[in-house]
């Protein structure tokens, strides 16, 4: 079997030493298999720490640290941040604020659930990544048949290795998912979901650097509304144009938290919301955040998201220099399908691309692909596109210009038989 990976092609440009191909299909043996490779490595060129900047090897690569005594957070600091009813329990102990929550295993607890929590709320996977499974809903038989449907996707759930990045897909109704398939995931999301209070105001990111337990670099990027009743990421703009009050609790807040969980080292990309009452939290990553997140740092406060994780993970200290004033001024735009259909071509970004300010702007599907509109579920990203202005206003006004005026070739759907 030949195992694919975007980093088999760093050794040939330069970039590392030696790659060693690992199959995770066997989940059981995945830890052991890593730690054998792991210490041929160290005896032949030397073993400085171990890291990931994947979501789901996060807790992999806390244990293989702590077996191979290298520099890295505890596999229960790991582990209680990607539960989210755990990290809940934690910040409810430490009298840090929290919202209201609950979680459900299964149908039969939907109606306690619902009495405890109230209405609007949120339902979520406690174990996932990228707003998969998140949704709100706004009464009781919404919230049963939301439960329903989102455990049914999450056990449709598997990883898919085509292009070696470990992908998550949703097979189509219908499809079996093989047993080997499953076992992939088997340990990294669950169908327990929490319901919890659903919260006004609008989401920011935090992201971090730590330090010997200390937070050295923290930096707000404001979050767009999502296209409710789903929180697909629609847009941000960095710096922030909250008020620098509102920056600094929710930049307290998200230390405090990754701090109580027992968080040490490395980056972390910290979800929240300046709500009416004050700052609360969404989720924390153990990792660094994806997409655009190590660009928009980089562009406009200098700091290189991935060098300081790769330091703190080799027990250096990571201690950037910051911008005083910031670089740029940015906005950015990850547009969601408008209707549903087939995408027929993927030219209509050309009219922008050399525009002034123009930092990218790019498709995120292919020509044929399938998209949805938040008319039938979950929509699809279909481009994304990131400008530099003057101010931060002129940037998201110029971004939003694009896509009033870009024309997306969608072919509908064959009627159904």
């Amino acid at each position: 079997m030949t195992l694919l990976s975007w980093s088999r092609t760093l050794v040939d440009e330069g970039l590392a030493e030696k790659f060693i191909p690992i199959d995770f299909a066997e989940a059981d043996t995945v830890l052991d298999r890593c730690l054998e490779a792991l210490t041929d490595v160290r005896a032949s060129i030397g073993l400085d720490g171990v890291t990931t900047y994947n979501e789901f090897a996060v807790q992999l690569v806390a244990r293989l640290a702590e077996r191979l005594g290298l520099p890295g957070n505890s596999p229960a600091a790991v582990d209680h941040a990607r539960d989210k009813g755990a990290t809940r329990r934690i910040m409810s102990a430490a009298n840090l604020p929290s919202p209201k929550h609950t979680l459900i295993n299964s149908p039969e607890e939907v109606d306690a659930a619902a009495a405890h929590v109230g209405f609007p709320a949120v339902i979520k996977p406690i174990a996932a990544a990228a707003s998969m499974g998140v949704v709100r809903v706004n009464d009781l038989d919404e919230l049963r048949s939301k439960v329903a449907a989102t455990q049914s996707q999450l056990s449709r759930l598997y990883l898919d290795d085509e292009v070696g990045r470990g992908h998550i897909q949703t097979a189509e109704e219908g499809v079996v998912v093989s047993a080997a398939d499953r076992a992939k995931l088997a340990q990294l999301v669950s169908q327990t979901l929490m319901m919890e209070e659903y919260l006004d105001g609008g989401e920011v990111d935090v992201d971090l650097v730590m330090s010997g337990g200390e937070c050295t670099y923290g930096a707000i990027t404001d979050n767009w509304p999502t296209i409710e009743p789903y929180f697909n990421e629609t847009g941000s703009n960095c710096p922030s144009v909250l008020p620098l009050a509102d920056q600094r609790a929710l930049i307290d807040l998200a230390v405090a938290t990754v701090q109580v969980l027992g968080f040490k080292l490395g980056v972390f990309h910290v979800e929240l919301k300046a709500t009416s009452r004050g700052p609360r939290l969404i989720e924390v990553n153990a990792r660094m955040g994806g997409g655009g997140v190590r660009d928009i740092n980089l562009a406009v406060w200098g700091v290189d998201l991935v060098d300081q994780h790769l330091l703190a993970s080799a027990g250096l200290p990571a201690r950037p220099l910051i911008a005083q004033r910031p670089l740029l001024r940015l906005a950015e735009y990850s547009v969601n399908a408008p209707a549903t259909g087939v995408i027929e071509s993927t030219d209509f970004l050309e009219p922008w691309a050399g525009l002034p300010g123009m930092i990218y702007a790019r498709p995120l599907v292919a020509p044929g692909d399938k998209v949805i509109s938040i008319a039938d579920g979950m929509p699809t990203w279909v481009y994304e596109v990131c400008a530099a202005k003057p101010t931060v206003r002129e940037a998201i006004a110029f971004v939003k210009d694009i896509e009033a005026k870009a024309v997306l070739p969608i072919r509908p759907l064959p009627a159904a038989v």
